[in-house]
């Protein structure tokens, strides 16, 4: 038994087990903080035959986010598009009070194939409400 102990695998796997052991018993003592999942309903103009590459594309977002303490957001999205080039999308959010963020829209080619037509860049703002 102490020739095990002095073994460098034995003792990872003993010591290993006890802090796990003390994190779990953490855990169970800590009151959980309920996920709590709010919608964010976005307020922005949408120019016409425009691609946004967007996570507002299929209507409001659910996020688990505390709505007492909103913290700045970011969304990004790639994706092939039909001119033939990787785009990113960015959205940015910072907060401007306790319901609402300032929306920011960006995108940017990340590459192209040979005989692409690029698209011309996209950037679009506005605001975002938090709702339950």
């Amino acid at each position: 038994m102490q020739q095990a102990l002095t073994s460098p695998v034995a003792r990872a796997v003993l010591i290993g087990g006890l802090l796990l052991a003390v994190s779990l018993s953490l855990a169970r003592s800590r009151p959980h903080c309920a996920e709590h999942k709010v919608r964010l309903v976005l307020h922005t103009v949408t120019e016409p035959d425009t691609l946004y590459l967007t996570w507002w594309r299929d209507g409001d977002v659910r996020v688990a986010l505390e709505p007492s303490e909103l913290v700045p957001l970011r969304f990004t999205t790639r994706a092939w598009v039909n001119d033939g080039c990787l785009w990113k999308g960015t959205e940015t959010l910072e907060p401007i009070d306790a319901h609402h963020y300032a929306y920011r829209y960006e995108d940017r080619i990340l590459r192209c194939r040979g005989a692409a037509s690029p698209y011309e860049p996209t950037v679009r703002t506005g605001f975002v409400t938090v709702a339950d």
